[in-house]
């Protein structure tokens, strides 16, 4: 069976607080539809907007809600350097979650990648996912680098947000040929049904807290083998991704919960991340529009 992960948005109160009441509804919503696991505390959920208090509670809150449902869920220990990451993980470790997932800081230094990666398996006390995004942190690995931290033990998974045909394939023959057991997951919303089609293991996408049902449609279709129900379900999931975060991704995190909040979901569209401003009136307007038009698929 593919597994389907959401990278969830962090629902706020006007007064920039935890708005606790949207984040059950996303979580109980996300359970509901079939998610195999949340990852919070990633890009989209504006990681490096909060103090280490807020972030902890967000932590304790999101296990508490999803305690003893199945739901797997994952803790972004990002952060701008290594020792910081590392601090974060120390941080979490008393609290009861399934795995880290860590992203590689921004290029600053002349750090090894690879020996960064390894640092964090080896002080891991439970699986990671290693997130791997070059678009944001300006660091790309090859393929003995991959191998590398692939035979680790402590390497739950990749999330693959190359928005890389040619690294989605080397990876899969890298795995089958050396014998590793890391999951692959697609992080890209548009490629979710050729990289499961292929041989991914499943996907782990930012629009998740929006778009869980359809995400998992997609993967039940690919589970399936029925090829062009997935293709059509991607589609869909395609023009959501347009409508809400607009063609030129003008508003992905605030278009994204402006939706939530015109589903119900959550209280304000208020980011940390981004301007309101980028919320304009006509940009509410397509929102709902593209709201309105799916709502079938999405709930």
């Amino acid at each position: 069976m593919k597994k389907v992960y959401s990278a969830s948005v962090t629902p706020l109160l006007a007064d920039g607080s935890l708005d606790t009441t949207g984040l059950r509804n996303i979580l109980r919503r996300n359970i509901r539809h079939g998610l195999n696991g949340v990852f919070i505390l990633g890009s989209m959920g504006e990681w490096g907007s909060f103090s280490d208090d807020a972030k902890e509670n967000l932590v304790r809150e999101s296990a508490a809600i999803l305690a003893g449902s199945g739901t797997e869920l994952l803790v972004g220990i990002n952060a701008t350097s290594l020792a910081l990451s590392l601090r974060n993980l120390n941080r979490y470790r008393h609290l009861a979650f399934d795995s880290y997932v860590f992203m590689l800081p921004g290029r600053t230094s002349a750090l090894d990648p690879v020996k960064s990666i390894l640092a964090v398996l080896d002080a891991a006390d439970r699986p990671v996912f290693y997130y791997h995004c070059p678009p944001n942190n300006g660091i790309d690995l090859n393929l003995d680098q991959f191998d590398a931290i692939m035979a680790h033990p402590n390497l739950k998974g990749i999330k693959n947000s190359a928005s890389n045909m040619w690294l989605r394939r080397e990876l899969i023959l890298l795995r089958n040929d050396r014998g590793h057991k890391t999951l692959l997951l697609e992080g890209q919303e548009w490629a979710t049904d050729e990289a499961m089609i292929a041989g991914y293991d499943g996907m782990l996408c930012g629009l998740g807290a929006l778009a869980s049902k359809v995400m998992v449609a997609i993967a039940r279709a690919v589970d399936q083998q029925n090829f062009p129900e997935a293709v059509n379900r991607q589609n869909d999931f395609i023009r959501l991704f347009h409508g809400v975060y607009g063609k030129k991704l003008e508003n992905v995190w605030v278009g994204q919960k402006y939706a939530l909040v015109k589903l119900g979901l959550i209280a304000t569209p208020l980011t940390l991340a981004q301007e309101m401003s980028a919320l304009t009136p006509s940009r509410q307007a397509e929102i709902e529009k593209c709201i309105a038009d799916y709502k079938n698929i999405l709930d």
